[in-house]
């Protein structure tokens, strides 16, 4: 897959998880809501970190992991 595909599938997420959020009543439902949210935001952090490699980086690509330890945090 590129990175487009990525970045359409994470907003796709967002969006479902945002019309969830402002649609719903229960506090459950809306809790569910923002973790899909959540994970679209992590597909893309991860995606941007996997395919985005700066000049001065290129021979140590496989060390940088700035995106997976970001979704760690969230």
């Amino acid at each position: 897959m590129t990175l487009e595909r990525f970045l359409i599938l994470g907003a796709i997420l967002f969006g479902i998880g945002l019309y969830g959020a402002l649609s719903k009543k229960h506090a459950i439902a809306v809790l569910m809501s923002l973790e899909i949210m959540f994970n679209g935001v992590n597909l893309t952090a991860v995606a941007l970190s996997r395919y985005t490699v700066p000049q001065a980086f290129e021979t140590a690509s496989k060390f940088l992991l700035t995106g997976h330890v970001f979704t760690v945090f969230i």
